[in-house]
């Protein structure tokens, strides 16, 4: 009865064992999602990291995003994550954090690096775009977003998605504020307006409310729930894979 309960134990605890691969994938996908980049320009998990005094996020809250429930059963994420270098998981796992805490003054300085561009070339594949804004200055970062479809008129989305959530567009952070604004001022100006990238600070969007803005904002449910779905498919793949490196 005992022996054979505990053997059958043995072999479940066997089955839930996480293949090395799949551990790092799933890693790396929630070290974006708690990385400067996409925390100074999504909303959905700074509610989180800013009502909880030591910046824990609900277990709950990254299982549920779609990424994750493709590559994890829930019950496996605390175990995972607490193989990363870059975040910490509660003693209960019911809870992650970064080991590294982030505020709203953090995420304001970040925004102080990113500029927005929008009017990509065709080719706006990860590496091609880290090609065009580096000829300006030393970029850490891209996070290029697809148009969402999103009805900003029902007044539950951040000033983000209702400035950008429509439109195309990538999220360009530079090592410093100088290269930040020598982007805007090269690409702003010293080109043909109808070629080039149409690029401008994150930061001075935010403040002045310049985008496609109407009244209010939304999200959608989709968005509320899976905030990874106003990233691209693509890029949330290929930002992974470079991220490690380029925030070394």
């Amino acid at each position: 009865g005992e022996d054979e309960g505990d053997a059958a134990a043995v072999v479940d605890n066997a089955q839930l064992v996480l293949p090395e691969e799949l551990a790092r994938r799933v890693v790396k996908q929630v070290e974006f999602y708690f990385s400067d980049v996409n925390l100074a320009t999504t909303d959905h998990l700074m509610k989180y990291i800013t009502k909880d005094p030591d910046g824990f996020v609900p277990m709950t809250v990254v299982a549920s995003f779609r990424k994750i429930r493709e590559l994890i059963d829930r019950s496996l994420l605390p175990g995972a994550l607490r193989t990363s270098t870059e975040l910490v998981v509660s003693d209960d796992g019911k809870m992650v954090r970064r080991r590294v805490p982030f505020s709203d003054v953090d995420a304001e300085e970040v925004q102080s690096r990113i500029i927005v561009a929008e009017k990509l070339p065709e080719d706006h594949r990860y590496q091609n775009l880290m090609r065009i804004f580096s000829t300006v200055g030393s970029v850490k970062s891209i996070r290029t977003c697809y148009p969402q479809g999103i009805d900003i008129s029902a007044g539950k989305s951040s000033r983000i998605e209702m400035l950008f959530a429509n439109k195309l567009h990538a999220f360009v952070e530079y090592g410093t504020v100088e290269d930040a604004e020598k982007a805007v001022a090269e690409f702003s100006g010293g080109r043909n307006w109808r070629d080039g990238p149409r690029v401008r600070s994150l930061l001075g969007c935010l403040k002045h409310g310049i985008g496609q803005g109407r009244k209010g904002g939304d999200e959608e449910a989709a968005d509320e729930d899976d905030p990874e779905e106003y990233e691209a498919e693509d890029a949330a793949q290929v930002s992974i894979m470079y991220y490690s490196m380029l925030m070394r």
